[in-house]
């Protein structure tokens, strides 16, 4: 199973958190070259989010939209960096996280841990290179729909599919996937020294994540045109937040060449396949009958 772990900091501004030392903490609760079967896997992707104060809040719905930037409140709960990785079961994920959590006995520090993959079955981007170029991280928020695994209409699936095939065919688009209800996922929160662990779902809606896409852009204004023109499967409203990414650790340096490595990439192949045939799907000719 795969699952994203996302990094908050409790009772302050987790967006002005070191970006070096937010990935730091993320690849250490997450180690590579683990051989236990009940241990999860060396991250297949890993990022940390720069501060917020250039970032921006899509909000679209019919017939118009509203952009807020950053920076935000600094109340509300801001991912800091996450990470996507494999392990057996939610069970053993959490197991993992609980006793190997406790980093730094004087922070106060919560990882969210969700289950990744879209209801319906949208196909995921398996992780690209991200060269030198600047990324941007597009972070669907969740709403009412999302979390309950509303499976959105199968038209809505594949336009996504057919969308994202060809930016991810351009190399614009380098990652990307939908998150499963956080009725699925938990918090754990490490604090004096102990972690503890927090079963979902979570009612703060709003400041929760349903999916994700990177994607390379010139700046951020850029990829806020970018993410207008997504075909989201949500909706009729929908809101975004897009962050610029500071930091990505390299793709396969913490991953031992192992099984499961192998199985890694043997299902990234599998989803660029499904890409794949969504794309050929979108550019092949209309029969007759069936063009506008």
């Amino acid at each position: 199973m795969q699952f994203m772990l996302i990094r908050t900091d409790n009772g302050t501004r987790a967006a002005a958190a070191d970006p070096q030392a937010v990935l730091d903490d993320l690849l250490r609760r997450l180690p590579g070259g683990q051989t236990s079967a009940e241990a999860p896997r060396a991250p297949a992707l890993a990022l940390a989010f720069a501060p917020d104060a250039d970032a921006r809040r899509l909000k679209l719905w019919p017939g118009g939209e509203a952009v807020t930037s950053g920076p935000f409140p600094s109340e509300e709960r801001l991912p800091a960096g996450f990470a996507v990785f494999e392990a057996p079961s939610r069970a053993a994920a959490l197991a993992w996280l609980q006793a190997n959590g406790v980093i730094d006995a004087g922070g106060d520090v919560t990882v969210e841990l969700r289950e990744t993959g879209c209801p319906g079955g949208c196909a995921g981007i398996p992780p690209g290179a991200a060269g030198i170029e600047a990324c941007y991280a597009i972070l669907l928020r969740s709403d009412a729909g999302t979390e309950r695994d509303a499976i959105p209409l199968q038209e809505k699936l594949d336009r996504l599919n057919a969308f994202n095939a060809i930016h991810a065919a351009a190399g614009t688009l380098l990652a990307g996937d939908g998150l499963k209800s956080t009725a699925r996922g938990a918090r754990v929160r490490v604090a004096k020294g102990a972690a503890s662990i927090i079963d979902g779902p979570f009612a703060e809606a709003k400041e929760l994540i349903a999916g994700f896409w990177m994607i390379r852009a010139a700046s951020i204004d850029a990829a806020l045109d970018w993410a207008r023109t997504l075909p989201y499967p949500t909706g009729p409203e929908v809101e975004v937040e897009i962050r610029p990414v500071a930091l990505i650790a390299p793709l396969g340096k913490h991953a031992p060449m192992d099984e499961t490595t192998a199985r890694l990439r043997e299902d990234a192949s599998v989803r660029a396949e499904q890409l794949d045939a969504a794309l050929r799907a979108e550019l092949a000719p209309q029969p007759a009958w069936d063009r506008p």
